[in-house]
């Protein structure tokens, strides 16, 4: 699927002087007989009229500056297809693609938790996988800081709690709360691997893969997919695949179900979040209380809704945009990653 800005008419206008400017190329370079030069889908006549306009000559004793002129012009011409790219991907809300690898290990603690009043024995798995909409922070009233980073995701578990026989689990969330130590530990922790060709943030504990990434030059695209792909996708394809599955389902992140939160704030640490009416059940139908790495599902969030918005509308607001956030990535984003890194 390709963003709607391509089938524009003002894109397809400079795709086609583009062609036609790569045409031209390949004649200066070709050295042949102007009507023996095998124009393809591009009609003949239509060059012609091109280099005419464009006070192109048939020939050239010398080529060199006038192919200098064609390279300007069609480097220029790409970045304009980008810019127009680029816009349609911010205007859509399509912003970054966060991946805590390990929940645990983010906020430093061993409890594995309890799954159905079962403790877990082992723990192979407690990623997040979110679309982040912004990263806000917000001043208590102790005059320390927390951060929430927005966004529509979920928290995925591989996990035992009898010797050898592997669950999965997996919640829906919409933001994560965090003291700013562990906000720039997601940022800062020791890098997995490091390239000025890669924008993106690819360590220990997460990965954040802006979407705009898609866009970078051709010369790099194997190499970043390549890297990506191995660091990021296959390690964790089980939960980008479980979170795909989620938000492609029309009944996910529902407004009316309210804040989801991850929490490691001190009062509430480890904890997700939800609505005091709202219950999480598991596949079976039983209610839960807590699963595998995470103390304990609470109904609280309403204890942490006005340290982060200053009215009911506020909340609404943002409610909204994780929902206009999900729209545009069913109907784009999740196209994007699919066409761009297949083998995920």
């Amino acid at each position: 699927m390709s963003l709607k800005v391509e089938d524009s008419d003002e894109y397809r206008k400079i795709q086609k002087r583009i062609d036609l400017l790569q045409l031209l190329k390949q004649y200066y370079g070709s050295g042949a007989n102007f009507y023996d030069f095998d124009t393809g889908e591009i009609p003949l006549r239509e060059l012609i009229a091109f280099m005419a306009d464009e006070g192109f000559p048939r020939r050239l004793p010398e080529a060199e500056h006038v192919l200098k002129r064609i390279d300007e012009e069609i480097i220029s011409l790409e970045n304009s297809k980008k810019g127009m790219r680029l816009q349609e991907i911010d205007d859509r809300n399509l912003n970054s693609l966060l991946i805590i690898t390990s929940w645990t290990k983010l906020i430093g603690t061993s409890n594995k938790g309890v799954f159905l009043d079962r403790p877990v024995m082992d723990l192979r798995r407690d990623t997040i996988v979110m679309l982040t909409d912004e990263t806000q922070t917000f001043k208590e009233l102790t005059d320390e800081r927390i951060a929430v980073i927005f966004g529509p995701g979920i928290y995925y578990s591989e996990f035992a709690v009898d010797r050898g026989n592997y669950l999965e689990d997996s919640l829906e969330i919409n933001g994560i709360c965090l003291p700013l130590d562990l906000l720039g530990k997601i940022y800062t922790a020791d890098k997995i691997y490091h390239s000025d060709k890669i924008d993106a943030t690819i360590t220990e504990v997460s990965t954040i893969l802006p979407f705009h990434i898609i866009e970078q030059s051709e010369t790099v695209q194997t190499y970043v997919k390549g890297i990506i792909s191995r660091n990021v996708f296959h390690p964790n394809k089980a939960a980008i695949e479980k979170f795909n599955q989620h938000i492609m389902d029309p009944v996910s992140y529902s407004t009316s179900e309210g804040f989801k939160i991850m929490s490691a704030h001190p009062l509430w640490y480890n904890k997700l979040l939800v609505e005091p009416d709202y219950e999480y059940r598991t596949g079976s139908g039983k209610k839960a209380y807590s699963t595998a790495g995470i103390g304990s599902l609470t109904g609280m969030v309403h204890k942490i809704k006005p340290i982060i918005f200053s009215s009911p509308q506020k909340e609404r607001e943002q409610l909204e945009r994780v929902e206009e956030i999900v729209k545009q990535y069913r109907e784009m984003g999740f196209h994007l990653l699919k066409n761009w890194i297949p083998s995920y």
